[in-house]
């Protein structure tokens, strides 16, 4: 395995893989405030407007499954390249769609080819550096990609000030053109071709099998799983929960920068509290955390406190997932032994499954209280923290 490059460049390969991560999850956010608009230039309905939401994250839950293995035998940079290249060529035929159908089928070519490039950059992330300066890097890295559900919205409301909404897409378009060279540049290989194992399909349906029936890894994806439903539960019902007077989600925009800065906030103590800390201590405190933010969270709103206090104390389960993801994913992949590319890939398509379904869920109970994304939210926690404290679920020092 390549080791980590020790000069002062070290840093670039990072730096380029955060940007890929920013720009193919605003592709999701900053789509949003198009949405009605969408709608009435193709003449769909609202629910045919929001099926284009859900072809992006089918397209980024499936995908990986394939790519994962793929990169083991063929190398990361070759297809993560071709993943960012994708999704250029993707984000370019939203915009130039005129017909609903193709826009769907875009959609659907962005989310793949997004995330499958994330994915892979992954694998070589954690595959090149040891486990502290991977957890770092992966803090840093969560620390700025938390923003684009907080400002995306935001930056595709501009974009739409000064030019239709397929300015967005092209915009996105152009964002990962410019990556392409900068990762051809600066990503490393970190796949010695000559050694690895020829692509089958028997043998990848068997690996996939045997992470199925990991128990220890299978037992801290669930902890990550269920913490990160509990956020996108968050994002889907918030703008209902937070409604102002008007009906407006002003006050789920301020909301929603306040729970990203507690995160990046908690993703920032990780590095100095693993200082003082085992990581599995760590990791059980920042568990801990999260469950008293979300009980607090409840408790608030059953008493009917202020909306601004409920908020606040959500903040607090923000701080302890800041902590608890960045160091827990590490675990997760460490659990296996299978090769990085198809532990990365079955690893974040689980995490993607869990996100959708967590939306899916909030849409279809139309979570629009506190109260009840409380009580989802401290049911979700509790069972991740009985999984993190099972006998399955320990996490070594």
């Amino acid at each position: 395995m390549p080791q980590a490059p020790q000069t002062a460049s070290w840093w670039r390969f990072p730096l380029a893989l955060m940007l890929l991560e920013v720009v193919a999850y605003l592709s999701q956010d900053m789509y949003l405030p198009a949405l009605p608009v969408v709608q009435r230039d193709f003449g769909v309905s609202q629910a045919s407007a929001q099926l284009s939401i859900a072809m992006w994250s089918a397209g980024a839950a499936v995908v990986q499954l394939i790519t994962g293995p793929v990169s083991d035998r063929l190398g990361r940079r070759s297809v993560l390249l071709a993943g960012v290249a994708g999704f250029a060529l993707a984000s370019l035929a939203c915009a130039l769609s005129s017909r609903y159908g193709w826009f769907l089928a875009a959609r659907l070519a962005q989310g793949c080819a997004g995330v499958w490039a994330i994915s892979v950059g992954y694998a070589s992330m954690h595959e090149l550096y040891e486990a502290r300066t991977a957890i770092r890097i992966q803090a840093w890295m969560s620390s700025v990609t938390v923003l684009a559900p907080a400002l995306g919205p935001a930056l595709g409301a501009g974009v739409m000030l000064l030019a239709p909404w397929q300015g967005s897409f092209v915009l996105l378009a152009v964002g990962g053109a410019v990556l392409v060279p900068l990762l051809a540049r600066w990503m490393p290989e970190t796949v010695d071709r000559s050694r690895s194992r020829p692509l089958s399909v028997r043998a990848v349906s068997a690996n996939y099998l045997a992470l199925l029936r990991n128990g220890p890894m299978s037992s801290l994806l669930g902890v990550w799983c269920l913490v990160f439903t509990v956020i996108v539960m968050w994002v889907v019902s918030g703008p209902y929960m937070l409604r102002d007077a008007s009906g407006g989600s002003r006050g789920f925009v301020w909301a929603q920068l306040y729970a990203c800065g507690a995160y990046i906030v908690g993703t920032r103590l990780v590095d100095p509290m693993l200082d003082l800390y085992p990581r599995g201590l760590l990791l059980a405190r920042a568990l801990d955390l999260c469950l008293w933010g979300v009980a607090a969270t409840l408790a608030a709103a059953l008493l009917r406190l202020p909306p601004a206090l409920v908020v606040a104390l959500y903040g607090v389960f923000m701080l302890g997932a800041g902590v608890l993801l960045p160091p827990l994913f590490r675990a997760i992949v460490e659990r296996a032994q299978q090769d990085m590319g198809l532990r990365m890939a079955w690893a974040s398509s689980a995490i993607n499954f869990a996100g959708a379904l967590a939306g899916a869920v909030a849409a279809w109970l139309e979570v629009g209280q506190l109260r009840a994304f409380g009580l989802l939210g401290l049911l979700a926690v509790a069972a991740a923290r009985a999984l993190a404290h099972g006998r399955r679920g320990l996490v070594p020092a």
